[in-house]
């Protein structure tokens, strides 16, 4: 008998520390390491779980019952209004070298070790932009020639010898300089014009590696047609870039989106941005278009929310729930992405990705993600 009852105590007891260490690791994981608040002194949680029982100038210590789960860094930071878009742009990309699309099996780059997705900056001492300056740098030389090239952010060197084909040169890989298509603005600042879109990088679409960026410029779209998703297979807008109807440069293409300056502002109304811990699951809209060049706004449902994605394109789930969207496109749909998401009266976010499984479904980004990006990647910030 007692053995009995110290077998049922035991397994008790290591299910109730089993359940407690999941409880702890799951808070602990919903924790950033840091947050910006507008004042330190008024801040009392946001929308985390765990009581805030302790708070110091530099940050915040969360605590499960009087146990610490984790100190947060907090940092006031300005609030910025912008105007929400929700309008179709154009896309033209000429990335900073050629990027590598494929390489023949058995070529020099392939023995050189030259994989899709390096972007080739120089050959032999000269720098290449272009596909002809490429073309033109190897016909340079019959002899060893040194490839310079990135990857994964790093700059790496590669030597190999061109074959000759009919007398020209060829290093056997196939590269790409440009890259162009249709996405959606998400906000611009009024006084300085400046712009974030899409809400992810524009990546290539043979490697899925980001265009590494140039110049580029954004123009003018209209969406004439849409593709329905279903289950299994993504739709799509189909729109068209506008012939001479330039309205902005590109300054950075990023993990959260692209982002630059436009040449005249935009009507509508500014709305505040919120920081990422004041976004909460439940009931919000987004602004997009789906006909034409003007947005609407439609009804979703933030599922679930990332606040450790802090510079990524997947901050939150969200969910179509607008009878009329779901009519139209199935859901979300490819040209979407930067379609802006507001709630409570803030600009959160913007849409990203669709769940090709359950195209109701998809990915946002933090909208305090896109402006982090905004100023630290590509020197461009709404905050004079």
């Amino acid at each position: 008998m007692i053995k009995k009852q110290l077998k049922i105590f035991t397994g008790t007891a290591a299910a109730l520390t089993a359940l407690f260490i999941a409880v702890f690791g799951y808070f602990y994981a919903s924790l950033p390491c840091n947050i910006n608040v507008e004042s330190v002194s008024e801040f009392t949680g946001g929308g985390f779980s765990p009581a805030v029982l302790e708070q110091t100038s530099g940050g915040i210590s969360f605590y499960l019952g009087n146990l610490p789960i984790k100190s947060v860094e907090v940092s006031e930071k300005e609030r910025v209004s912008v105007i929400p878009c929700g309008t179709p742009f154009g896309i033209k990309v000429k990335s900073d070298g050629v990027m590598v699309i494929e390489v023949a099996e058995g070529s020099p780059a392939d023995r050189a070790g030259i994989k899709p997705g390096d972007v080739i900056t120089g050959v032999n001492g000269c720098e290449v932009c272009t596909n002809s300056e490429l073309g033109e740098a190897v016909q340079l030389s019959a002899d060893v020639t040194r490839i310079v090239l990135k990857r994964g952010g790093s700059e790496i060197s590669a030597e190999l010898v061109p074959e000759n084909n009919g007398g020209t040169l060829k290093i056997g890989a196939w590269v790409r300089d440009s890259a162009a298509g249709i996405g959606t603005l998400t906000f611009l600042d009024p006084e300085s014009l400046i712009f974030g879109g899409l809400g992810h990088a524009v990546s290539d679409v043979t490697t899925g590696g980001a265009v590494p960026l140039r110049t580029g410029e954004i123009t003018s779209a209209e969406i004439y047609d849409v593709i329905k998703g279903k289950a299994g297979s993504a739709g799509e807008l189909c729109g068209t870039i506008l012939p001479n109807s330039d309205i902005g440069e590109l300054a950075g293409n990023t993990e959260a989106g692209v982002f630059g300056r436009l040449t005249e502002t935009v009507e509508g109304e500014t709305v505040p941005v919120a920081f990422r811990q004041e976004v909460k699951t439940g009931a919000a809209t987004v602004l997009t278009t789906i006909d034409g060049s003007e947005p609407r706004e439609y009804e979703i449902e933030i599922e679930r929310i990332n606040l450790l994605d802090l510079n990524g394109s997947k901050g939150m789930v969200i969910r179509i729930t607008d009878d009329e969207l779901l009519e139209k496109t199935g859901g979300i749909v490819r040209g979407m992405s930067g379609s802006p998401i507001l709630q409570d009266g803030m600009l959160i976010g913007a849409v990203t990705h669709v769940l090709v499984s359950d195209p109701t479904r998809g990915y946002a980004v933090f909208a305090e993600s896109m402006l982090d990006n905004c100023a630290e990647t590509c020197g461009l910030s709404v905050i004079d």
